[in-house]
């Protein structure tokens, strides 16, 4: 029994919150239903997470791969839980619970009815449920079939709020996400004439070997899929959706798209460009100069445009654009050491930022206060609150024994070994922009004269999700080796160095 029960469980860790979400908007006029059904399949997909990591690490990481349907590959589609997808599948469940346990009884003040806060809980299962496809999935249909599901899933969640611009901000980002679409199809369309298969290993093989033929075809794929996830992930300059998007969507919705929707679309990226492309054709068509050249330019010019926002949350999508700078720099290194720190600075800022977003959106709410240099005083009113922010402020900026400072030192490495020290000199410059944008805000709330109003922590559901997300980041700041070992394995995979 528990022998099949684990051999489905790549499946599973997918299937669960698409099926929960897809029954969810029946269940609308029950809500604490809705928001405990939420929070189970968040802990059950936690431990089906957990699990395919210890069954990896029994292994040595070899991938526990499964056949949907029992068709093998290429006539089937085949699942994958590989060293990349486990970790994607642990930083969502870790990031996922806590955001879970941020909505419960909190959501109405933002969102709306009951329905309305139904249909959010669907939507925020269909994104989770899409992002762990991605994570695990080998075929190159199936990432764009999931990256819709997520497109759609986060502008809905966008739109969710009540605010009206909040519709405006989502429909920008449905029209510029469906040119990114409309380019990432016209990629795999160029792959499949290419070579005849979608299953990713199949096309890696054919294509290494008929690429020389139609060479333009495939530098026209390369750059379709670069510049399609380019604007998915907000990759700078294609950015231009993400400050209204993640600045009025709801709260937890914040924190979602930021802290894992656009992580998302860029480990589709890095699987395509490593495992369909290979280091050959990245090194041939220069993608990983056009990768590094975008992370530097991502880095500087996000950290300045952070710094000319007042108001909080505009402040943090900004750095959303900076920090994506940092994980587009790693993938450009094309070295062990570059991707490993890469990905465990991803997973790192997963959740930094949701922490950030979900703090951000409690001082709001308590305050009504949306600028930063309103902010006076705040943190001693709100001690748990400011405290996490500060938490993560300190791993955003890279201070050792913050899980950020672990990220950022590896990619140090990784641009030393490539020998671009141009690269090493702007991770550094952005830690101190970093700290230019978020340490006012500690300032403001801790050295301010404290006003007279009542401002309080929010409920204990918020704290929870508040205090568990801080300790993650602490605890793989202090103690990195179970996600690092994972991304240093997954880099491996990717260069083709086991």
């Amino acid at each position: 029994m528990m022998t099949s029960w684990t051999t489905h469980l790549p499946v599973f860790v997918v299937i669960l919150p698409l099926f929960v979400g897809f029954i969810l908007p029946t269940l609308a006029r029950r809500l604490r239903l809705v928001e405990n059904l939420v929070i189970a399949v968040e802990v059950i997909s936690f431990v089906m997470a957990a699990a395919l990591a210890v069954l990896l690490f029994k292994q040595n990481g070899s991938p526990i791969p499964y056949a949907m349907g029992g068709w093998p590959a290429p006539w089937g589609i085949r699942i994958i839980a590989d060293n990349l997808g486990v970790l994607f599948l642990l930083v969502i469940a870790i990031v996922g619970l806590p955001i879970a346990l941020y909505t419960k009884g909190n959501l109405r003040e933002e969102v709306g009815g009951r329905s309305r806060t139904a249909r959010f809980y669907a939507l925020y299962l269909l994104l989770m449920g899409a992002l762990a496809g991605m994570a695990v999935t080998n075929d190159l249909f199936n990432v764009f079939v999931l990256v819709e599901v997520a497109t759609l899933s986060a502008c809905g969640l966008v739109s969710a709020h009540r605010n009206p611009r909040a519709a405006e901000a989502a429909f920008n980002y449905l029209i510029l996400a469906t040119l990114g679409s409309g380019l990432v199809m016209g990629s795999i369309g160029f792959l499949y004439i290419t070579t005849g298969h979608l299953n990713m290993e199949f096309a890696a093989r054919e294509l290494a070997q008929v690429w020389q033929h139609s060479p333009h075809v495939v530098w026209m794929a390369a750059s379709f899929m670069l510049t399609g996830f380019g604007v998915k992930a907000a990759m700078f300059p294609l950015h231009v959706w993400l400050p209204d998007a993640h600045s009025m969507a709801p709260t937890p919705g914040s924190a979602v798209l930021s802290g894992l929707a656009v992580k998302g679309y860029l480990i589709c990226l890095l699987k395509i460009l490593y495992n369909v492309f290979g280091q050959t054709l990245m090194r041939h068509f220069t993608m990983h100069h056009v990768l590094t050249a975008a992370g530097i330019a991502a880095i500087l010019a996000g950290s300045i445009l952070a710094l000319r926002q007042d108001e909080l949350k505009r402040r943090l999508a900004y750095s959303t654009v900076a920090q994506v700078g940092y994980i587009i720099l790693g993938f450009g290194f094309v070295n062990q050491r570059g991707l490993a720190g890469s990905l465990f600075y991803l997973a790192s800022h997963a959740l930094i930022k949701s922490t950030l977003f979900l703090t951000a959106g409690a001082i709001i709410s308590a305050t009504g206060k949306t600028k930063v240099s309103e902010l006076a005083g705040v943190g001693r009113k709100m001690p748990l609150t400011m405290g996490a922010f500060t938490v993560a402020s300190l791993g955003l900026v890279g201070i050792p024994l913050f899980s950020g400072f672990v990220g950022k030192w590896h990619l140090l490495l990784g641009s030393f070994e490539s020998g671009n020290f141009a690269a090493a000199a702007v991770i550094l410059a952005g830690s101190v922009f970093c700290a230019a944008y978020l340490f006012p805000i500690l300032r403001n709330a801790y050295f301010q004269e404290t006003p007279g109003e009542n401002w309080q922590d929010p409920g204990m559901a918020q704290r929870a999700a508040f205090v568990l997300l801080s300790a993650a980041i602490i605890f793989f700041g202090i103690l990195p080796t179970p996600l690092l070992t994972l991304a240093q394995r997954a880099a491996a995979d990717l260069l083709f160095l086991q």
